[in-house]
């Protein structure tokens, strides 16, 4: 903003400087935030959907059955929404109760029901195994890193910019912690991060935590308030606290300058000489913060100028959003980075969750963060499994009678009826019409044939 380029066809550049003179800039006043209370407080799992949507739900089933018919042609496995759901809401519970190791949800001495009761433990490693995001066929050609996790970052972005805007705003990075190696060169390093390992974004917050918008480094998008009126803090980026080595600032010997385009810029002493640059805030009026001062050992009051001070008091928005995500964050261990990010689009849109929901409620009533999360996963409708018993052996007269069209039909792969009475444990997913077994019927073995005509 501060110097601008302009490219001829000829590759040429020119760099055209920006005129700075000692002054200050003029306060904007900015709208209070008013929030609407509604009538009613919907339940957690309806504040829960209005961000991670049926519309995420669906697209995340149909990607999924898609990979594993891609995976194995000949494969029986089919998923729906509503497990889709579960499975979720199971993750969810899992970042409330922390375990060791998935397995002990479901063990005997370590047993969770309200993650056990919901689905086996086969069927969720199953799921997690194969869920997906997007077609694999069509990321040939692309340059975009973060494809197999693109369509969520969409959807839930739309989802985010439909809440209502606040004034003051933040944006600055968050790190998703990923420590594993398959991400390459996406797995960053930021040493002052309490997270040092894993995926950098950009996120705008408003001032209580909630997330507006979220974009990775590689996507290039434009972050604001979408033509309301505000302000927004940001951290080493185009405004905010700015390098002092930066083009045309670093020559700058005046502690308050502004240019012939608006921008502020002041350089205030703190623990270390700081730079800001700011379009709607200047120095005036100036208020007093307590420092530590190591000449004399004490705390002492100094000056500080009021971008300085708005600065402070607006960038707290996404540490805070940070800190609700970290409280109950999503356990997944995978190789698959891109599970990393899913998991912590859920974290976000629990958290976003929450911040609305404390927004409608009256602080009388009002649930505490971690009763929110469980009456969430301990309302979603989703519908209890059935355990299924051991498969009844026929009637004789009805197992031997060929007139009744004992038929092959396809089915779910389950243990053949014929091979394991003989001591032998073979699947197969054809199933007997009239008998409701599971019987091998392939080049090798014919069970069908065989138990409908002896005895075992």
């Amino acid at each position: 903003m501060c110097i601008f380029f302009l490219q001829l066809p000829n590759n040429i550049i020119f760099v055209l400087p920006t005129t700075w003179h000692k002054a200050d800039l003029k306060n904007t006043a900015l709208p209070e935030y008013q929030h609407s209370t509604p009538d009613c407080i919907d339940l957690p799992f309806q504040y829960f959907t209005r961000y991670f949507d049926d519309q995420i739900i669906r697209h995340i089933t149909y990607q999924t059955n898609l990979y594993a018919a891609q995976k194995d042609i000949n494969t029986t496995f089919t998923t729906n929404e509503n497990e889709i759901l579960t499975f979720v809401t199971i993750l969810i519970y899992m970042g409330i109760v922390e375990l060791p190791s998935v397995d002990d949800y479901w063990a005997r001495k370590t047993n969770v029901p309200q993650v056990a009761n919901l689905m086996s433990s086969k069927r969720f490693k199953l799921l997690k195994r194969v869920i997906h995001f997007n077609n694999n066929t069509r990321i040939y050609g692309t340059s975009d890193r973060f494809f197999k996790i693109r369509p969520l970052f969409s959807f839930i972005n739309t989802a985010f910019r439909r809440e209502s805007q606040t004034p003051k705003q933040s944006v600055d990075e968050v790190m998703v912690a990923y420590k594993g190696k398959k991400a390459g060169n996406l797995r960053q390093y930021i040493k002052s991060k309490p997270d040092k390992w894993g995926f950098k974004l950009f996120a705008r917050a408003s001032e209580d935590g909630f997330i507006h918008d979220m974009c990775d480094t590689s996507e290039t998008t434009t972050v604001g308030t979408q033509g309301q009126p505000g302000r927004t803090e940001l951290e080493s980026l185009h405004s905010g606290q700015s390098r002092r080595w930066r083009k045309r600032l670093c020559l700058m010997v005046p502690v308050t300058v502004t240019s012939d385009d608006g921008i502020l810029a002041v350089r205030w002493k703190d623990n270390k000489t700081v730079t800001f640059l700011s379009t709607d805030m200047g120095v005036a009026p100036m208020s007093t913060v307590i420092r530590y001062c190591s000449e004399t050992k004490k705390r002492e009051p100094v000056s500080c100028p009021a971008v300085i001070r708005s600065y402070n008091d607006n960038m707290r928005g996404i540490d805070k959003s940070d800190m609700l995500v970290h409280l109950y964050r999503t356990p997944m261990k995978s190789k698959r980075w891109y599970l990393r990010l899913f998991t912590y689009i859920i974290d976000v849109s629990l958290t976003n969750a929450w911040v609305v929901y404390k927004r409608d409620s009256p602080p009388s009533s009002r649930r505490s963060s971690s009763s929110f999360v469980e009456s969430l996963t301990s309302s979603t409708d989703v519908p209890k499994p059935i355990r299924g018993h051991r498969s009844h052996t026929p009637n004789l007269a009805v197992r031997f009678d060929m007139s009744l069209f004992h038929a092959p039909v396809h089915g779910e792969h389950q243990t053949c009826k014929h091979c394991s009475r003989k001591g032998n444990i073979m699947r197969s997913n054809v199933v007997c019409r009239v008998c409701k077994v599971h019987l091998c019927m392939n080049s090798e073995r014919n069970c069908f044939v065989k138990y409908h005509e002896e005895v075992a």
